[in-house]
């Protein structure tokens, strides 16, 4: 497999029975692969809508520019789609745009897109990636207020963090700030055993945010403890090698000539 994703409720809202915030969708096809995770605001009502909904865009935006062999000024074209996309959600769902965006559309995104010839990152607001083992986490911000892109709909365009993969870069794993909970360790999941089995890192996590039950017998209680107190998605992509669109296009010349 390019790609795998995982997301999963942390402790922290198991507790209460509330919706995950965090989403996570991928893409891939002959020389690339995409991946994009996305964390909606707390403070917004309907925010894991907005965090599915966006994520399922720009994966999308990505799937089609990459697959059009479009690298050039990748980035800045996903992001104006994106906010064209959601700015029409938003005019079909009321009048008040204001309370729509602080509702729905306040997400977080970390993303990626790799091909044969380059790989980078994308991203607006925390979370952390991964080139192989080393790890970059991005923010906390001041007052835990990231920017968004959802402000874009609002007249305020937000900062976009970019940075290219170093050559050689051969798995990327990207995480909403839920990683933090593990330390940061993005890394641990940039492995080839999550490409390879696609549910082992649903599962890992999953195990992360259920915890352990200790009983303190001299209190007479049961001590839960989770690892992964927030929310978290990630995802895993493969880079693209120079030989895999070799195949790639041998394969496509022998069907052509049978």
């Amino acid at each position: 497999m390019d790609t795998i994703t995982a997301s999963v409720i942390g402790a922290r809202h198991l507790r209460v029975a509330r919706n995950g915030q965090d989403a996570a969708a991928a893409a891939s096809g002959p020389g690339w692969a995409a991946a994009v995770v996305c964390d909606g605001c707390s403070a917004g009502a309907y925010s894991e809508v907005g965090a599915r909904l966006g994520a399922a865009i720009v994966v999308a935006a990505l799937a089609r520019r990459l697959a059009a062999g479009a690298m050039g000024d990748l980035w800045p074209g996903v992001q104006a789609e994106v906010v064209a996309a959601l700015a029409a959600l938003a005019d079909r769902m009321g009048e008040d745009r204001v309370r729509v965006v602080v509702d729905h559309f306040l997400f977080t995104i970390v993303a990626v897109a790799a091909t044969r010839e380059a790989t980078s990152v994308w991203a607006i607001g925390d979370g952390a990636y991964s080139f192989g083992e080393r790890t970059r986490v991005l923010g906390p911000f001041a007052d835990n207020q990231p920017p968004y892109l959802g402000y874009a709909l609002l007249g305020d365009a937000p900062h976009a963090h970019v940075e290219m993969a170093p050559v050689g870069t051969q798995i990327v794993a990207i995480a909403t700030d839920g990683a933090l909970d593990l330390g940061g360790d993005v890394a641990r999941f940039a492995k080839a055993r999550y490409l390879e089995h696609a549910d082992r890192a649903r599962r890992e996590l999953s195990v992360l945010a259920r915890g352990r039950e200790v009983i303190d017998w001299e209190e007479r209680r049961v001590v839960r403890t989770a690892e992964l107190q927030d929310d978290c998605a990630i995802a895993v992509v493969r880079v693209p090698r120079a030989s895999d669109g070799s195949r790639a296009e041998d394969a496509s010349r022998a069907e052509g000539a049978s």
